[in-house]
């Protein structure tokens, strides 16, 4: 196997990788320094794009080429020494558990951990005082294996789990440096993560029946804290997961009176209907287009993205990250951007972008073409284009579809929206293009990161039982084969 040397520039930093002629550079790169791979690598999302200098074989045609400039780092493969270099790493901004207080009065250290397909929030706890000493949020190094869990369960499937359940355990591993006084760790993650941070293959969860190997909510032994004890939250389904039942209980929907709608809108957007008396749960497959993975210009929520636009006198105007040159745009900002668009008449309900000819005079420079597809200028090398447009109503389908199924009709209190991405997001513009019923904004609660605060409750033996309970009030409606859930998917398609 002939071996070649990547040098590497990131930033600042310069580093040289060893490679074999069989891998991809994306590859060859691994999780620790791979850029965001949100296909999984199949070269279709383009956001793997590094400059290089160098031999490249393309793993698409066999071709061997001597190359400078951009490429597709999971579509090609050295055949000689080269030069690379790095974009800017998307260090996202991640909702943490904002500091909850647990009960005190033990010994030793406390791990709340939530492993979220994009993101790994951990906070460590002086389980003495019921403090929190310290918090650490950083994005999955599993990314580059793909933006959601099918991909990863695909590289599984094709014999790669040991390569995932490694790159999970090595991070897992560095979450805390004072490994020896931990004493009590609590884990809460979908099913597919939970099972990856257990060492167990989720691949039977890929395809029918779905298939679990737990549903967890007990203690485990884990190698990377070997003498403490390691509680798994309860999973509801392989698509319901801990995170799920640990955010309702953040929540306080064990108690509630009366019904409420819970929703952690992610690549996997988990649903949760009902009362004290009872859930009905379900999982919708709304892929990454609200992270900004699968959009042109999308991108983590991190500096140098758009987060927020609106009009003012007229004119669009926007919000950057850091207050630098915007290098792209992240969930946030892309539901807002739909909203604005659909106010100004410019997308029609259809998710058509009008003719530039039928735009107000003002704004009809922002009409570019990129890619073969007609897309409309935020700013400067920032845009929505057409095929942009269609993955968020497929997105936004696939929620509100779900939404109204749980729902038939029935009003709630209260809906509750969880996760670093639903912390950030503008009620008003999700209303306005139908990724939430038509409600008062007033019964809308921004929860945050709801399943990190219920990881920290965790710490508490006594929440156990809570979870527990709670879990055993779950019911999970499969909307895999639900021909009720593909008509209302198909009626949401429209903004």
């Amino acid at each position: 196997m002939n071996s070649f040397q990547i040098r590497v520039h990131c930033g600042e930093e310069c580093f040289t990788l060893c490679a074999d002629g069989e891998k991809s550079i994306l590859q060859s790169l691994g999780t620790t320094h791979g850029p965001n791979a949100p296909c999984g690598g199949r070269g279709v999302c383009g956001k793997c794009r590094v400059e290089l200098k160098g031999l490249l074989r393309s793993l698409d045609s066999g071709e061997i080429t001597e190359t400078e400039g951009e490429i597709l780092a999971c579509r090609y493969a050295p055949t000689g020494d080269c030069e690379l270099w790095l974009p800017p790493e998307n260090e996202a901004i991640i909702a943490v558990a904002e500091n909850v207080k647990i009960s005190g009065g033990r010994e030793g250290l406390g791990l709340a951990v939530d492993i979220g397909t994009t993101t790994i929030v951990s906070a460590l706890y002086d389980l003495k005082t019921g403090e929190c000493v310290a918090e650490k949020s950083e994005l999955n190094a599993q990314r580059v294996f793909g933006a959601d869990v099918v991909s990863r369960m695909e590289h599984c499937r094709k014999g790669s789990f040991d390569e995932l359940y490694a790159c999970m355990e090595k991070q897992l591993s560095a979450l805390a440096e004072d490994k020896d006084k931990i004493s009590r760790v609590s884990i809460v993650g979908n099913t597919v993560m939970q099972h990856f941070a257990a060492g167990l293959d989720p691949s039977d969860m890929a395809v029918p029946p779905f298939e679990v190997k737990s549903l967890f909510g007990a203690q485990r032994s884990l190698n990377v804290w070997p003498d403490a004890d390691v509680y798994f939250a309860r999973c509801i389904s392989a698509y319901v997961g801990g995170d799920v039942v640990a955010g309702m209980l953040a929540c306080g929907l064990q108690d509630a009176e009366e019904p409420c709608l819970y929703v952690d809108i992610g690549t996997n957007g988990e649903l949760a209907i009902g009362d004290k008396r009872g859930y009905k749960t379900c999982a919708t497959a709304a892929g990454p287009a609200f992270e900004g993975a699968e959009i042109s210009c999308g991108m983590n929520a991190a500096e140098g993205a758009i987060d927020r636009v609106w009009t003012e006198k007229g004119e669009i105007r926007t919000h950057v990250l850091g207050g630098v040159r915007a290098r792209g745009i992240c969930g946030s900002g892309i539901i807002d951007a739909v909203a604005v668009l659909l106010d100004l008449g410019l997308i029609s309900r259809s998710g058509r972008l009008v003719a530039r000819d039928k735009a107000p005079a003002e704004l009809r420079s922002r009409f570019v073409e990129k890619n073969g597809t007609r897309a409309f200028s935020l700013c400067d090398g920032v845009y929505l284009s057409l095929r942009d447009i269609h993955k968020v109503q497929l997105a936004k389908a696939a929620i509100r579809g779900g939404i109204e199924l749980l729902l038939k009709g029935k009003a709630v209190k209260e809906i509750i929206v969880a996760g670093g991405f639903g912390k950030y997001m503008n009620v008003i513009s999700a209303i306005k293009i139908g990724l939430l019923p038509p409600v008062s904004e007033s019964i809308v609660r921004q929860a945050g990161n709801a399943a990190a605060k219920g990881a920290a409750m965790l710490l508490d033996r006594a929440a156990e039982e809570k979870l527990r309970a709670l879990a055993d009030k779950c019911t999970y409606v499969d909307l895999s084969s639900s021909e009720e859930f593909s008509e209302s998917y198909i009626s949401y398609l429209n903004f």
